[in-house]
């Protein structure tokens, strides 16, 4: 019979589940709620007396697998490799092989280490350093290239690296100045573990001092005022640089003044780096001199992060050659990406090549994100959208039900082990075409799984089900809160989706609970402003968790007089998005792409790519996006005393 599970609870679906999917077990719901406490305890003995009672069981991988890690350094190669073999079609399979590699490597054996490597699928930087560690032993070439392209490439690696590192530098492939350069890119992102390891590769001599490092980081302006070097020696201008981009983290102003001043005894290369550094920390905090530091900068390379905002602080003084330039200085997979495709038009346009920009908006106005609806209004391109319900054929739905990672998958999100079951789902849709993760997209929403619904729909890359990816459930009780507190009801919608895709009993690691993801702390504040008693539990409760959080919802909107402004404050807080301001007003898309927080500026152009959607579903009306977003108030002369609104 085909499962449905839609109104159950998680435990009452995991019952339906383990009855449903292969019949009669020797095994219960407490016996896999034991099996979770035993791998979470690491009680291995507890672990292999369930392995043989599992036998047959659609999850009888796990107990196996629990046991095998948890003794990795010791297992059996053979039962290794036999575990490999028989549960090939899981992710337990590469889990344990990646576990399996590492543990041989420290062990030196690295003949079963290379028989094996090949079979794993996905990337890990610690195996890949044990691969090359043995590659450039054993003098195959070109590890020793690949080994060079990540040292250079100055990011941080695992602490198995230094060995492969280390073999460089003895070696001689690599040079001091390039260990250098590699120490400098470290101490710039704030790797101080990793800049360390790195100066170690150094000879004696020429050593950063450990405890001049942590000086220069614990109080960079005090360092400064004390450093009267005149900076010859390599150590010294490396931790003047350091310094100096710590203090332009937090005062733009004193580091431009200190850069003038050390100019003559840093020498211009690396004052103009310092300038550099020093635009790019500036157009994080929206400085308006970010401009004129990168200019000082000259002709210094840049990092593409570096290039990046110098585009977005060009975008906010309307700076549009500026901006061209350096969407044209990015790397080619960068440059490639919508956001900059897009801005690039927005460039052309405004520099008066018009014929450029019309080609690159309208092939973006084929995409379905935040920019191709963007450009598609810039085209003059309708989008098409096809609400009517067209659920896959039940032969399709009944197909990928019986793949085997997908019913594991249900039953451990049924028993709320949902990394697990994450795990699986990924694992069992790789590679699927379209009408394979529309009918997954199915599945997961008979199982009441919606977050696995709407993820895998949006997945798909010419056939799309928009109601599974923008369904619109608890309908009433979220149009009554919308009512009760006039909101735009298809905004509140756009805001669930993004925080816990529409699971009543989301959590977050914080403690965010609920559709809206209230923090306890927030819904206690709400609750005295409503005059309610709260109660521990009441946020998992879909209609109160509404109330509250669309209540607080309009508090922040009200306050910010912005839904840009109000939704960055829903992610990051009320004072950030304030800050994040300019002294005038703002086009939205302009101050959502300045946003200086990777997590919040993605998360609200998905919240208003959701709008955009749910407008058109509500209404059956075509929004424009760039209304949606609207212009951000300027905060020049705001008087206005910091808000209450946690």
């Amino acid at each position: 019979m085909a499962l449905t599970c839609i109104k159950m609870a998680r435990l009452t679906c995991a019952a339906v589940l383990m009855a449903s999917a292969a019949g009669a077990f020797a095994v219960s719901d407490a016996d896999l709620i034991a099996l979770k406490e035993a791998a979470q305890k690491g009680n291995l003995r507890a672990l292999d007396a369930m392995r043989a009672r599992f036998a047959g069981h659609p999850l009888e991988a796990y107990p196996t697998y629990w046991w095998l890690t948890g003794q990795i350094k010791n297992a059996d190669p053979a039962e290794v490799s036999a575990f490999l073999a028989r549960y090939a079609d899981s992710p337990l399979a590469e889990s344990l092989r990646r576990e399996w590699l590492k543990s041989l490597a420290a062990a030196g054996s690295w003949d079963l280490f290379r028989a094996e490597q090949p079979n794993l699928v996905s990337d890990d930087g610690e195996i890949a350093c044990y691969s090359l560690q043995v590659r450039m032993a054993r003098g195959e070439g070109d590890a020793r290239a690949e080994a060079r392209a990540l040292f250079n490439a100055g990011r941080e690696t695992p602490a198995n690296c230094d060995v492969v590192f280390a073999a460089l530098v003895e070696g001689k492939h690599v040079t001091a100045d390039e260990t250098w350069e590699r120490i400098r890119k470290l101490l710039a992102n704030g790797q101080l573990k990793e800049a360390k390891r790195a100066n170690a590769l150094l000879a004696k001599n020429l050593q950063l001092s450990d405890r001049s490092i942590d000086r220069a980081n614990a109080d960079p302006s005090a360092y400064l005022a004390h450093e009267k070097s005149p900076l010859m020696v390599r150590a010294h201008k490396e931790l003047a640089l350091f310094a100096l981009n710590r203090v332009a983290r937090v005062r733009p102003e004193e580091a431009s003044d200190r850069i003038l001043l050390m100019a003559p005894r840093l020498g211009s290369v690396a004052a103009e780096y310092a300038w550099g550094q020093l635009g790019y920390q500036a157009a994080l905090q929206h400085h308006p001199r970010a401009l004129d530091y990168y200019a000082m900068a000259r002709d210094a390379p840049l990092s593409p992060a570096q290039v990046a905002w110098k585009a977005r602080a060009a975008m906010r003084a309307g700076n549009w050659k500026v901006v061209l330039a350096a969407i044209q200085a990015l790397p080619p997979e960068e440059a490639r990406e919508p956001g900059w495709r897009y801005w690039r038009a927005r460039a052309l346009r405004q520099l008066g090549e018009t014929e450029g920009s019309a080609a690159l908006f309208k092939g973006l106005a084929r995409e379905l994100n935040f920019y191709g609806l963007l450009a598609a209004e810039e085209a003059q391109v309708p989008v098409a959208i096809d609400w009517k319900p067209a659920p896959p054929p039940q032969p399709d739905i009944e197909r990928m039900r019986a793949v085997p990672g997908i019913q594991r998958a249900l039953m451990l999100y049924a028993l709320n082990l949902d990394n697990e079951a994450l795990r699986e789902w990924v694992w069992a849709l790789r590679g699927r075409d379209d009408i394979d993760l529309l009918a997954a997209a199915e599945v997961g929403r008979l199982a009441n799984e919606p977050d696995r619904a709407i993820n895998t729909a949006e997945r798909t890359v010419r056939l799309h089900d928009f109601p599974q990816r923008y369904p619109i459930p608890h309908h009433e009780a979220l149009a009554a809160s919308a009512r009760q507190w006039s909101l735009d009801e298809a905004l509140v919608y756009s805001i669930i989706r993004q925080e816990s895709r529409f699971m009543p009993e989301a959590r977050s690691r914080a403690g965010a609970t609920g559709l809206m993801q209230l923090m306890p702390s927030t819904a206690r504040w709400v609750a005295r402003q409503t005059a309610v008693a709260y109660k521990p539990g009441m946020l998992l409760v879909p209609e109160t968790n509404l109330q509250m959080g669309t209540y607080y919802f309009k508090r922040v909107l009200d306050d910010l007089a912005s839904p840009v402004l109000a939704i960055a404050a829903y992610n990051a807080g009320p004072g950030r998005a304030r800050r994040w301001r300019d002294d005038r007003p703002l086009e939205g898309a302009i101050y959502i792409e300045t946003i200086p927080f990777n997590e919040t500026r993605d998360y609200v152009k998905k919240v208003f790519t959701n709008a955009w959607y749910y407008r058109h579903r509500l209404t059956g009306k075509t929004a424009s996006l760039r209304e949606l977003v609207g212009t951000v108030p300027g905060g020049s002369g705001d008087s206005s005393v910091a808000s209450n609104i946690p």
